[in-house]
């Protein structure tokens, strides 16, 4: 750990210890928690989860992320397909053994997936880079190379699809956090 992200893997480290003293006894063993995104802030999550005890299950469209926190042992695992990673951090959590998967794709496919296979997360959180629909954010509605060109040829057009999957992204956190996800 170089010392820039110090401060930000302690700050999560203590935001998840906080969130397993308040809701499950201390301790995130036995627990999936989900999120999206692996850049500068949302890199920390995976090894904090771990540091608690937890499984995290984190989407990622940027293969690249992914692999960087794998090299700098923020991340166990990388997984390209969505039921495999679900089905890898089920058997973790159940066997109440930490374990991070980055799973290469788009957080509301894998939101949507966990939903039909209704296997609602303990933990959900996000940190995905919405706050820049241009550059920060992946619209879930069109592929990745598709989407890189669309930035540069019709700006206008692709932050419409951002926003269209921000909503539906939301959508889907709200309808976990009915069904019981933190």
């Amino acid at each position: 750990i170089y010392i820039g992200s110090q401060g930000i893997v302690q700050g999560t480290y203590e935001t998840y210890a906080a969130a397993a003293e308040k809701h499950f006894g201390g301790s995130l063993k036995g627990t999936l928690n989900v999120t999206a995104g692996l850049g500068g802030m949302g890199g920390a999550q995976p090894l904090a989860i771990t540091m608690n005890g937890g499984v995290a299950l984190i989407a990622e469209v940027e293969e690249w992320r992914i692999d960087k926190r794998v090299e700098t042992s923020y991340l166990d695992i990388k997984v390209r397909d969505m039921d495999e990673a679900i089905d890898r951090s089920l058997e973790a959590r159940d066997k109440g053994r930490p374990l991070s998967i980055g799973v290469l794709g788009n957080a509301v496919h894998l939101l949507e997936r966990l939903i039909q296979r209704n296997c609602i997360p303990d933990t959900l959180t996000d940190q995905t880079s919405a706050h820049d629909p241009l550059i920060g954010y992946w619209p879930h509605e069109i592929g990745y190379l598709q989407a890189k060109a669309l930035r540069t040829d019709n700006p206008r057009q692709y932050i419409d699809y951002a926003y269209g999957s921000m909503r539906r992204h939301v959508e889907l956190m709200l309808e976990m956090q009915a069904r019981g996800a933190v």
